[in-house]
C-alpha cells in the first residue's frame, strides 16, 4: 500500500514563480503515479490575499494551527504518512512532535546564512546581513522549524554541505531538480524561430533579472571587450521581467556606451523561452549564486550550449568544461569569441548532443527514484 504523504507551504504561489514551479512539480508527479510507492494525500496552503497584518497572523499562527491538525487527523488514517514542507521559508510549518515524519525541502540557504561574494566588480551581498525585528523572528521560527524536521532534502550538494554544517545530526538527502527532458528535446518538438532571433547574427541568450548576484552587468562588460568585429554581430537577448526599472536603465546605458546590443524580451511564455533556447548559439549564465540554477539545465535539454560561472550550486548542473572562472573576465571573453566565430561559419546551430545527453542526468525518472529512497528512509 503507497504511503500518503501531505504537502505544506504557505501561500499558494503561482507556477511561473521558482518555488511554486517546485511545489505545483512536486505535487503533479504525486498526482501521477511518478513516485513509486508515495501518493499525495492532500495539499495545505493558503490565499495570498489580506492586508499586512491579516498576512502576518496567518502565516504565525492560523496556518501552522491549521497544519498541525490536518497532520494529527492524517495520522489516524495512517501512521506511516508523511508530512513534507516544499520549501525552507515554510519550515515554521513543521509541528511540534508531530505524529508522523516530516521532511523539508531545502532550496537555498540565502536568507538564513547571508553571504557577501567579492569580485573585482565589488562586492556582492545574498541575503540580508541585517533583516529587520519581524523578518529575524520570522528567521528564528524557520531555523527552530528545520531542526524539528526529521529529513532535509537539499537540491544540490552545496546547500546539503552547509546544512550538514548547521544540523550536523540531521537526516540529510540530496534531490537536484528535474525536468521532462523528453518535453524539450528540439527533436520531438521542434518550435519556430524567434522573430528577433537572425541566423546572420550571434545569438546569446541570458535568463533572469538584474538582481546584482544574477550579474547582467558583468554580461554586458564581457560583450564590451570582444574585438569591435565580433561585437558587431552579436546580440544579447535577455529573457525575464525586469525587477528593477532603474537598475534596468543603468545597464540600458552601459550596454549602449559598450556598443553592446540587447533585445529586452522581457516576460515571455514558457513555450517562447524554450524557442529562444533551441535557437540561440548558448545560454550565458554569470550568475554568483544560484539554489539550483533551471535555465542551464532547460536550455541544454533544449540542445543549447550553456557558459556558467564556476560558482555553488549552479556548477553542478552543467559539465565542467562548461563552467568558467566567474570573476575572470578574458575567460568569459575568449568563450564568446570561440562561440561567436563558430555560429558565424555555421548558420544557424543544430542541437547539441553534448547538451542532450548531459540533461538526462537530471531526469523525472532518475529524481523519482531518489525521493522514492529519501522517503522510504523516513521514519518518527
Amino acid at each position: 500500500m503507497a504511503r500518503r504523504v501531505l504537502v505544506a507551504r504557505g501561500g499558494a504561489l503561482p507556477r511561473a514563480s521558482g518555488l511554486g514551479r517546485a511545489h505545483h512539480e512536486l505535487v503533479t508527479r504525486l498526482e501521477s503515479g511518478q513516485v513509486k510507492d508515495f501518493s499525495l494525500a492532500s495539499v495545505i496552503e493558503h490565499d495570498l490575499n489580506g492586508n499586512a497584518f491579516q498576512r502576518w497572523r496567518r502565516r504565525r499562527f492560523d496556518h501552522p494551527r491549521d497544519v498541525a491538525r490536518i497532520t494529527q487527523e492524517e495520522s489516524g488514517k495512517s501512521s506511516k504518512s508523511i508530512l513534507h514542507i516544499s520549501d525552507q521559508e515554510q519550515a515554521h510549518l513543521v509541528p511540534h512532535k508531530s505524529p508522523i515524519p516530516v521532511s523539508v525541502t531545502v532550496h537555498d540557504l540565502f536568507h538564513l546564512r547571508p553571504r557577501k561574494v567579492k569580485s573585482s566588480y565589488g562586492i556582492v551581498n545574498v541575503g540580508k546581513n541585517s533583516p529587520g525585528f519581524i523578518r529575524s523572528m520570522d528567521l528564528k521560527h524557520i531555523r527552530k522549524g528545520l531542526q524539528r524536521a526529521d529529513l532535509l532534502i537539499c537540491i544540490s550538494e552545496a546547500t546539503a554541505l552547509e546544512v550538514r554544517e548547521l544540523w550536523p545530526n540531521k537526516a540529510v538527502s540530496v534531490l537536484p531538480h528535474a525536468i521532462d527532458v523528453e518535453g524539450y528535446n528540439p527533436y520531438s518538438y521542434p518550435l519556430p524561430k524567434p522573430v528577433a532571433v537572425d541566423y546572420d547574427q550571434v545569438n546569446l541568450l541570458y535568463v533572469g533579472s538584474e538582481e546584482p548576484r544574477k550579474r547582467l552587468d558583468f554580461l554586458v562588460e564581457v560583450l564590451g571587450h570582444l574585438p569591435s568585429d565580433v561585437r558587431e554581430r552579436v546580440v544579447l537577448h535577455k529573457v525575464g521581467a525586469e525587477s528593477s526599472p532603474k537598475k534596468c536603465r543603468e545597464l540600458r546605458a552601459k550596454a549602449s556606451s559598450y556598443g553592446v546590443a540587447i533585445n529586452w524580451e522581457g516576460k515571455i511564455s514558457d513555450t517562447e523561452l524554450y524557442s529562444f533556447y533551441q535557437h540561440c548559439d548558448a545560454l550565458l549564465f554569470p550568475s554568483l549564486a544560484e539554489g539550483f540554477g533551471l535555465p542551464p539545465l532547460e536550455a541544454m535539454a533544449s540542445g543549447c550550449p550553456v557558459r556558467s560561472a564556476n560558482r555553488p550550486a549552479h556548477n553542478e548542473v552543467a559539465p565542467e568544461p562548461w563552467l568558467l572562472p566567474y570573476d575572470t573576465l578574458d575567460s568569459w571573453v575568449d568563450s564568446v569569441i570561440e562561440i561567436a566565430e563558430s555560429a558565424l561559419k555555421r548558420g544557424r546551430r543544430q542541437p547539441c548532443e553534448i547538451a542532450l545527453s548531459h540533461s538526462t542526468n537530471f531526469s523525472i525518472r532518475n529524481w523519482a527514484s531518489k525521493i522514492h529512497e529519501a522517503w522510504s528512509n523516513i521514519t518518527k
